[in-house]
């Protein structure tokens, strides 16, 4: 028995620095483990997370939008001028174009604001960026369903008027909402040639957009 004390006693300090570090491994393989819970509960979430938005987008609503001449309309186009005090003529030329909204989705879409922008251009460089607090607003639709499809007349008007090879932009922003309560967009972007066809600019897609 005294030979065990003197044992113990002689390397006390040798089995203290061996529970040190013994106690040191078990706090390295808790934080392990917490790690690694951790970084597979965050996979899992984001995973959930996933799941949910494809849920979202099978059910969602998809607001599809074009603009067409509308047939019971004769006037398409009107080109006005006016000559204010000290004989300074300003020109202006205003639209008819007839908005479609169809529903291509699963569920209701309730079209909470229509805005409209066109202008005379040259070419597509002068073209800018708007928001819809920029454009005229042409009021609501309110909830489509499934497959149902509305149309909208709106009358737009901007300064000038279209001479040689001039065309006329339009951009139209359609917002709405879906029953997941997202706040969703869809914008076009169409132009009037200077032979009065109506076609949409495929080739500006930051202006035909789908949220």
């Amino acid at each position: 028995m005294s030979c065990l004390l003197e044992w113990l006693t002689k390397y006390e300090s040798a089995a203290v620095w061996i529970e040190g570090l013994a106690l040191v491994g078990i706090f390295g393989f808790d934080i392990w483990v917490a790690r690694r819970d951790h970084k597979m509960t965050v996979a899992q979430l984001k995973l959930a997370q996933k799941q949910i938005e494809a849920s979202h987008n099978a059910e969602r609503a998809w607001v599809m939008t074009e603009l067409s001449w509308d047939a019971h309309t004769r006037l398409h186009m009107a080109e006005t001028s006016n000559w204010v005090e000290g004989g300074e003529q300003t020109d202006a030329l205003s639209v008819n174009v007839k908005l479609t909204c169809s529903n291509e989705g699963r569920s209701p879409a309730w079209i909470h604001g229509i805005y409209g922008h066109c202008q005379v251009m040259n070419t597509i460089k002068e073209l800018t960026n708007l928001t819809s607090a920029e454009m005229q607003s042409y009021g609501l639709i309110g909830p489509i369903g499934p497959g149902k499809v509305v149309d909208r007349q709106l009358h737009m008007t901007c300064p000038g008027h279209m001479k040689g090879t001039q065309s006329l932009s339009i951009y139209v922003v359609i917002e709405y909402r879906d029953i997941f309560e997202n706040e969703r967009m869809t914008s076009l972007g169409y132009v009037v040639a200077s032979d009065r066809s109506l076609y949409r600019q495929e080739g500006l897609p930051e202006r035909n957009r789908n949220t």
